[in-house]
């Protein structure tokens, strides 16, 4: 994978934001790859296709492609705000491709944010443009990336040094299966799994987590009953093989942080 984009391909370009489009579209076309599947080729589609720019032809799993100086820690601003819903409602939300590079266009880091976990809860909805606006009335969005556990941000290149494919996609693969659970119960699993993340350990207690009971109360304000529904992931993320029960009311998470 060369770590260096050709910037000569925008020549003709003026606007820096076309430029950086097509500089960091052409490179992730050529070294891009799937994840879900063994393709070395990703598709660009259409025009103003809304929410992916690439499609593996094999599998289908669609990707979204955004470009930075420096990649965004909270907020990432993007698209419109129901389209983003709408793929999400329709279990079809794309893997976000997070590239950073260098003032040069080296690549500095290009990030992987697994599909399965964007839900709802992380899609900020931002205000209408203005009646002055020339999209006036058009609402997007910023995508919560604090909100997104750790091990769904995936690291193709880091540190300008790029990951094995294979592991990169053993490593993206193990959370496919949440694919297939309804968008509720896939949003309740992903929050248990960032908070579970957030202890900072891999073994843990339901004690513990019911201290951070308020972190689950606030995206899901309307349940009254938080404590059974924690216990009831526990039992779905253990089904899914993510964590084991070590014993009584104590569990261990079986989760590598990705390719740290």
């Amino acid at each position: 994978m060369l770590l260096r984009c050709d910037i000569s391909i925008a020549d003709s370009y003026a606007s820096q934001s076309q430029r950086s489009r097509v500089i960091s579209e052409a490179w992730f076309r050529s070294f891009g790859y799937c994840l879900s599947c063994d393709s070395s080729e990703l598709r660009p589609t259409t025009a103003n296709t809304r929410v992916r720019d690439f499609v593996c032809p094999s599998c289908h799993q669609s990707y979204e492609l955004k470009t930075f100086g420096l990649k965004p820690k909270r907020n990432l601003v993007d698209g419109a705000y129901s389209a983003m819903i709408s793929r999400i409602k329709g279990g079809d939300a794309p893997t976000l491709m997070l590239l950073e590079r260098s003032p040069t266009w080296d690549i500095r880091s290009l990030t992987a944010v697994h599909g399965s976990f964007l839900t709802p809860s992380v899609i900020v909805q931002r205000k209408p443009l203005s009646a002055r606006a020339r999209r006036a009335g058009w609402v997007g969005c910023n995508i919560r990336l604090d909100l997104i556990a750790v091990d769904a941000q995936i690291p193709l290149v880091k540190d300008g040094r790029a990951s094995e494919p294979d592991v990169v996609r053993a490593v993206f693969r193990q959370f496919n299966r949440l694919g297939d659970l309804s968008l509720n119960a896939r949003g309740w699993a992903t929050l248990t799994l960032r908070i579970i993340r957030s202890l900072q350990t891999s073994k843990f207690s339901l004690d513990d987590l019911y201290l951070r009971e308020p972190l689950f109360s606030r995206v899901y304000p309307a349940n009254r009953n938080v404590r059974a529904k924690i216990r009831q992931q526990l039992q779905v993320l253990r089904d899914m093989g993510y964590l084991e029960f070590c014993s009584r009311g104590t569990y261990r998470l079986l989760i590598e942080v990705a390719l740290s």
